[in-house]
């Protein structure tokens, strides 16, 4: 038993030594407390940054370096105050990790697609025009305020029908906001939504989400967005490609779904009257 421990803390520290001896050679570009960092790690870092050709090569590389090291450093801090043994940790980890599994794998089926042909490129123009031959960029009047827990709060600006009005309903209920502007490109919207903007009349606020808050707006002048017919072909094949990616990735949820074996704790299975996954079961 003695001479296994033994053993054991022979190794332990000739791990221990052989990091600490690691060296800034070869795929190595640095060591922290004997940690390496990769060409590659840092080659990432240069593709992310997006440098520009024109840039000093060498030094964006050093800059970064330094920056890799300070990240470096704070995450090793972390461990050793054992964040990483964290459940918030654990379960923000797993997030990150699937979802990052999830877009290099769409991206490697996205390279394999099928691109679209001249024809389907042309009548997805030809569907969207808000997005291509009518594009434009609409000035807005905003109101701008944190979206509330409760969203039934808000019900009262349902008969607000000008930003004036909004502004007055939210000071009624101490409600903060601030008054601001900003633009809107018709090609970011949905058709279906955009549909129903343009159908309002011209001072009827609409509300839209951003970034946590919530923005009524007042549209107050359109730019339109020339586009020419080379351009909006390049256009409509990459949101075709996106639009083929979406489709493809629900499809094979529902493949998934109908081979798994889904297993619920009670009270966590899917509501009454709602379609359950092919193959769940409760335990």
């Amino acid at each position: 038993m003695f001479k296994r421990s033994a053993l054991l803390a022979m190794t332990a520290l000739s791990l221990v030594t052989a990091a600490c001896d690691r060296k800034a050679t070869g795929q190595s570009v640095a060591v922290v407390n004997g940690e390496e960092i990769s060409a590659g790690e840092l080659n990432g870092e240069l593709q992310r940054a997006n440098v520009p050709p024109s840039a000093d090569q060498k030094l964006a590389r050093q800059q970064l370096l330094q920056g890799l090291i300070d990240r470096r450093l704070l995450a090793q801090e972390a461990r050793k105050n054992g964040v990483d043994k964290s459940p918030e940790f654990l379960s923000r980890q797993r997030l990150m990790n699937d979802e990052l599994l999830i877009a290099m794998n769409a991206e490697r089926q996205a390279g394999s697609q099928k691109l679209p042909d001249q024809a389907a490129v042309d009548a997805f123009i030809a569907e969207n025009p808000n997005a291509f031959g009518q594009r434009q960029i609409l000035a807005l009047q905003q109101i701008a305020l944190d979206a509330p827990s409760d969203p039934k709060v808000l019900a009262p600006l349902a008969d607000a029908h000008s930003l004036d009005a909004v502004a007055a309903t939210l000071t009624r209920l101490k409600i903060p906001f601030t008054r601001t502007s900003g633009r809107l490109d018709t090609a970011s919207v949905p058709p279906e939504a955009l549909k129903r903007i343009f159908a309002l009349p011209p001072t009827e606020p609409f509300v839209l989400p951003a970034n946590g808050k919530l923005f009524a707006n007042v549209i107050v002048a359109r730019e339109p967005v020339t586009m020419s017919q080379e351009d909006m072909r390049k256009a409509a094949m990459g949101a075709l490609r996106q639009q083929n990616t979406r489709t493809g990735l629900t499809d094979e949820v529902k493949q998934l779904r109908s081979k798994a074996k889904i297993e619920y704790q009670a009270g966590y299975a899917p509501a009454a009257g709602a379609t359950p996954a092919a193959g769940a079961t409760k335990k």
